[in-house]
């Protein structure tokens, strides 16, 4: 136990936290976002749903020991607070009362792993945003013990801040100290809460609006979190940091980089589709108007867009620290319209089975080598040795499109490097790409061969013809498209989590390119292309 670990636990520490505490809360913001009628509903009726996953809701007793992580942080952080207030009624405001009522009865003084500074950041926040749903009609007993929650939270807090890791419980942690210290009117805890945002945004947010983990699900929870911080310090006389609306500016327009003519975004890094009602109200609360750029240099990324066709490649290193680091360098995701057509895996946020599967290189839309992952995935969530030297190389010319990228990832282990273009014509109904691998001289492993995996959205029927050389990509409207390589094909089976981390599946298509000879030829390569059927 630390000194530190050991201090909370005391009871000098909760009589700190409580010595002289206000009776009242100065402001409350107004949640911003929307909920889901549905999911209130089934908490009425006694479960609580996350992702694909629902459980029983807690007891009067709040024993949550048996659930998982991500299960813990849902019901812990109090965000389907917003489901019961969009259902609305009497019901849903009782229910939600009582729960908060007992967590506080249970959980109301420090405990390591429920104060955990992220953790009382989102409750903090869901609680003071829903503080009219619950305390509006509430008797004074429970307005008088949620005020002294939020009171001895929020100073925990910002006696604790520093320990939030970095990512989005960072920002979450700092969100929460924000929200926390405007309702209590404190400079003190302001000015805390002031600084850790400043540096947050700085050590996290690049140059070109991303994100540092690369992901695009993260990314979008840390906009949420500047954004519900920049709305409550527009009601305070304080000011917000210089940076905030200019950094939520660049996050818009790296946001709508990463999303699919559906409006859900694409899967790299830990990202499921999202929920378009969620991003719509992100876009619309980040007040910009700024267009879909490009690429992003400085996170890794480029989308190439023609007609109605959309391609979103990964250009960058996988994170090294961050445990939603996918091993998928160069992968890629192609749709046409509102249809997914190449996509990847996704992941499965509350099924820790499939996490590390679907960090895997073989989840993904892309090249690989013997099964072997182009960056190490290690068992506690981080990524070890991975490529140290990503290339780009864009050119953009009467509506065509042409990025080349390379990785080392192999370098260490093959000797290999992988090499590829790919190009999108004006009219977007064609999609050529070239993988090319080339040996570098240096020692490591013999090949055996490489795979380039195509995975399909599970909506896109596939069929091989013409001997195996060619498949047919039938969605279910539109047009359909041609699979041609000039290697041999296979149609395998594979798996989908693209919604809210449900489980669907789907199939791949698997390019098989030979290298036994690679280090004697210096090089192998396979082409292929993906063009639409024109209708007969």
């Amino acid at each position: 136990m630390s000194l530190r670990t050991f201090l909370y636990s005391t009871p000098f520490h909760a009589w700190r936290l409580a010595r002289h505490a206000p009776d009242d809360l100065v402001s409350v913001p107004a949640d911003c976002w929307p909920g889901d009628a549905d999911a209130g509903r089934l908490m009425l009726d006694g479960r609580l749903a996350r992702f694909a996953e629902a459980v029983d809701l807690p007891a009067a007793d709040w024993k949550t020991d048996a659930l998982n992580p991500d299960m813990v942080e849902h019901l812990h952080g109090f965000a389907w607070l917003r489901d019961l207030r969009e259902l609305g009624g009497d019901a849903a405001r009782v229910l939600a009362r009582d729960l908060v009522a007992g967590w506080i009865a249970r959980h109301g003084r420090w405990d390591r792993t429920l104060w955990r500074a992220d953790l009382i950041g989102e409750r903090l926040a869901n609680w003071l945003a829903h503080h009219d749903f619950l305390a509006g009609s509430a008797d004074d007993e429970f307005q008088d013990a949620l005020t002294l929650s939020v009171v001895l939270q929020t100073r925990h807090l910002s006696r604790d801040l520093g320990s939030a890791p970095a990512g989005r419980r960072r920002f979450r942690a700092v969100k929460g100290l924000v929200l926390g210290s405007a309702a209590l009117d404190d400079d003190a805890m302001a000015a805390t809460a002031f600084s850790g945002l400043e540096m947050a945004m700085a050590a996290e947010v690049a140059a070109d609006g991303g994100h540092r983990s690369r992901a695009p699900a993260s990314h979008l929870s840390v906009m949420r979190d500047l954004i519900e911080a920049r709305n409550a310090l527009r009601m305070t006389e304080r000011g917000a940091p210089e940076a905030l609306q200019p950094t939520i500016l660049a996050m818009t327009a790296a946001l709508r980089l990463w999303r699919h003519g559906d409006g859900g975004l694409a899967l790299f890094n830990g990202a499921t589709e999202g929920n378009r009602a969620e991003i719509e109200a992100v876009l619309a609360q980040a007040e910009a108007n700024r267009k879909t750029p490009p690429d992003l240099p400085d996170t890794g990324y480029q989308r190439l867009v023609a007609g109605r066709s959309c391609v979103i490649a990964d250009s960058g290193r996988p994170e090294a620290l961050d445990g939603e680091a996918h091993a998928a360098p160069l992968a890629f995701e192609f749709s046409h319209g509102k249809q997914r057509i190449v996509v990847n895996c996704g992941s499965a946020p509350g099924d820790p089975r499939w996490h590390d599967a679907l960090r895997a290189s073989a989840a993904h839309s892309t090249l690989v080598i013997d099964d072997r992952n182009a960056a190490e995935v290690g068992a506690d969530g981080a990524v070890g040795p991975r490529p140290a030297d990503v290339s780009v190389d864009r050119k953009d010319a009467e509506g065509r499109s042409l990025v080349e990228l390379s990785h080392d990832g192999y370098g260490e282990t093959h000797g290999l490097v992988h090499h590829r273009r790919l190009f999108l014509e004006a009219d977007g109904t064609d999609l050529r790409g070239e993988d090319r691998l080339v040996y570098t001289g240096a020692p490591g492993e013999q090949a055996r061969d490489a795979a380039v995996r195509f995975h399909l959205h599970p909506r896109v029927r596939a069929s091989l013809v013409q001997g195996g050389g060619t498949a047919i990509l039938a969605p279910p409207s539109g047009p359909g498209w041609r699979l041609r390589a000039d290697v041999p094909m296979a149609l395998n089976d594979s798996v989908y989590f693209g919604p809210d981390g449900t489980l669907q599946r789907t199939s791949q298509i698997v390019l098989t390119l030979p290298l036994v000879a690679v280090r004697e030829s210096g090089e192998a390569t396979v082409r292929w292309s993906i063009r639409r059927e024109d209708p007969k």
